[in-house]
Parts: C-alpha cells; sequence; structure tokens
C-alpha cells in the first residue's frame, strides 16, 4: 500500500486558501492524527519535489487547523495491524527480505514477524521469554532457536535504523522483552483512542457532534486486527473481537445520524460497512430495513430480512423481541395498513 496522503498533496499546496483549508478539513476528518504521521512520512521520501510539497502540506494543515506539528521526518516505527501486517521503520516499510535475511528462509521470517508482532500486542508491558515463546511458537523452544529468532529482530532494526535505534527501540531485560512504546506507533492504539473519544463526545455533546470522531474511526478499519498473523488467531481473538465490534457500533451511529438527517442513502453504505463485519448485529439491520423502506427498495428490504434469518437463525414467530423482527414487523404493519391488509402474524 503506498502513501494514501500523497493524494492530498497538491490540493493541500493550490495557490487557493479555500482548497488548502477544505483539503486540510477532509484529510483530518478522514485520517485524524493518522494522517499527519502519513504526511511526515513523506518528508523522508527519496525524492525532494516530494518531500518539499509534504513541507509545504503541512505548513498549510497547520495553519488552517491550528495544530502545532513537527516539521521533521517521522523517525520511528509505525506499525498497522488492522488488516495485513505493515511496518515501517523511519519512513522505510519493511519488506520480506528485510524480515528474512537474517534468519534465511519464509519459516523464520514469519517468526521473526511473529515476536514484532507479539510485542506490539503486549505494548508498553512487554512479556517474559516464556510468554513470548509460547505466543509464536506455540510450545517451548530451544534457547539458542528463541535467541537467534530475537536477534533476527534486532538485525533488522539496526539495518534500517540504526545500532541506537535497535537498542533503544528493543528493550531486553534477563527474561523480559518489550518494545519501546516511545518509539513506534500503531494504528490499533489510534483505533481505540479515536473510538474512545467518540463514544466520549457522544455521551456529552450529543451524535451529532460525535459524527466525525466516528469518520475518523471507520476509516481506520483496515481488517481484522494481526488477520495474517498464522498464531494470532490465539493471543490476538479478544482485541480482534473488541475492534470489530468497536467499527460495527461506529458504523451503526453514523448510519443512525444520516437517518436522522433523511441521508438514507448514506445510511444504506454505513450499514452495509457494518454487516460486511457482522452479518447478525440485528440493531444494524433493523436501521438498513427502515432506510430501505423509506426508500421504496422493496426487494432490498425482503432480501436482507430473509439472509439475516438464514445467517442468525432467529425463529421471527418466537423471537418478537429482536430487533430486526420487530422492525420489519413493524414496516410490514405499516404497509398492511396503508393498503387495508391484515398484518402478518
Amino acid at each position: 500500500m503506498g502513501n494514501p496522503t500523497a493524494l492530498y498533496l497538491p490540493l493541500l499546496i493550490n495557490a487557493d486558501p479555500a482548497v488548502r483549508h477544505q483539503a486540510g478539513v477532509l484529510l483530518l476528518a478522514t485520517y485524524g492524527e493518522h494522517g499527519l504521521t502519513y504526511l511526515r512520512r513523506l518528508l523522508g521520501d527519496p525524492n525532494p519535489t516530494i518531500r518539499d510539497q509534504a513541507r509545504a502540506a503541512l505548513l498549510s494543515v497547520s495553519e488552517t487547523s491550528g495544530l502545532n506539528i513537527a516539521l521533521e521526518p517521522f523517525r520511528g516505527i509505525y506499525v498497522r495491524c488492522l488488516g495485513e501486517l505493515q511496518v515501517f521503520v523511519h519512513s522505510r516499510e519493511v519488506v520480506s527480505q528485510d524480515w528474512s535475511q537474517a534468519e534465511g528462509g519464509r519459516a523464520g521470517s514469519r517468526k521473526v514477524q511473529g515476536i514484532f508482532a507479539y510485542l506490539v500486542h503486549c505494548g508498553h508491558r512487554g512479556v517474559g521469554r516464556a510468554g513470548l515463546a509460547d505466543a509464536v511458537w506455540g510450545a517451548p523452544v530451544s534457547a539458542a532457536s528463541f535467541s537467534r529468532t530475537l536477534g533476527a529482530l534486532r538485525q533488522m532494526l539496526t539495518q534500517l535504523g540504526s545500532p541506537e535505534f535497535a537498542q533503544q527501540a528493543l528493550v531486553i531485560d534477563r527474561d523480559h522483552c518489550a518494545l519501546n512504546p516511545g518509539v513506534y506507533l500503531c494504528d490499533a492504539d489510534h483505533f481505540e483512542r479515536t473510538y474512545n473519544l467518540a463514544t466520549q463526545r457522544e455521551d456529552r455533546d450529543g451524535l451529532a457532534e460525535a459524527a466525525a470522531l466516528y469518520h475518523q474511526v471507520i476509516s481506520l478499519y483496515d481488517g481484522p486486527y494481526m488477520q495474517d498473523l498464522p498464531r494470532a488467531s490465539d493471543w490476538g481473538d479478544e482485541r480482534r473481537t473488541l475492534i470489530s465490534n468497536s467499527f460495527v457500533i461506529a458504523a451503526e451511529r453514523l448510519a443512525s445520524y444520516a437517518w436522522e438527517q433523511g441521508n438514507d442513502r448514506q445510511c444504506v453504505i454505513f450499514c452495509r460497512r457494518a454487516l460486511e463485519v457482522d452479518p447478525m448485529a440485528d440493531d444494524v439491520v433493523a436501521i438498513l430495513l427502515r432506510a430501505y423502506d423509506r426508500l421504496g427498495l422493496r426487494v432490498d428490504l425482503e432480501g436482507t430480512y430473509r439472509r439475516y434469518l438464514e445467517r442468525s437463525g432467529v425463529d421471527p414467530r418466537h423471537e418478537l423481541d429482536d430487533t430486526a423482527v420487530a422492525a420489519y414487523r413493524a414496516i410490514s404493519a405499516s404497509d398492511s395498513h396503508a393498503r387495508g391488509r391484515t398484518p402478518p402474524r
């Protein structure tokens, strides 16, 4: 994946101040502070023109937003772990040969990736060597194999950063290992912080004031947490579920807001995104059914309800308190009343 904020550069440095302002608003609404990290990574681009444009873009965002932005390349580790794992060290992406060259072969590279990913998962707490071995190998491992793989991770950080950076980033103290939280950023952490801010804002100021934050939440979600790491299905399951549930709730809140504003087509889009992650979210299905009804899309309404019943196993004759079932019955009753017929039981 390329740097998505590169597409914003022509707009952020446009001669028209209104265009620059609108582009900055759009950037922050879409990516939040995450977007500033992307732009700062461009300050280290090999192309001097890109570097100059990125600097001008950051100055523009700082001017229009009032934010104090560091005008220097992002130095440290940036980790994308929502969806496919993607790691950057000092703005350079860690590619397959970087993971494997010290260990040799695909199996070795997966172990190095696994150690790195689990250390990211553990955060500032870190983990003991036994816990790290269990998470990556799934069984006790020889001291030589463990040390060799951990050494390969340190070598990768040294090659892409420096010996001093590797020493600072990877902290090993006797039986304990950790990544220094001061030198890395993680999209999952940012996702969780933004979601918490959004829910707090809604509780305090209402849904309309929280909508922009909910937009940031869903823009940060690129897929299940640590989805492409073999053993992450074990240790990452709880956080994966929490993050996916938060995404569904954020999309549902945006769908509700769109519904309240009478923007039924936008409501449908948010509902569909939520149901891609959780097809059995009854609250979302209920909103989608109402939106389809208001749009007059009866075929889509019936198909959505049928698929929901098939996937959820809900019996509409006995589970009348199910939110989706209740919404469908209310719509059917309204239709029947309008046509002068008795609604289905």
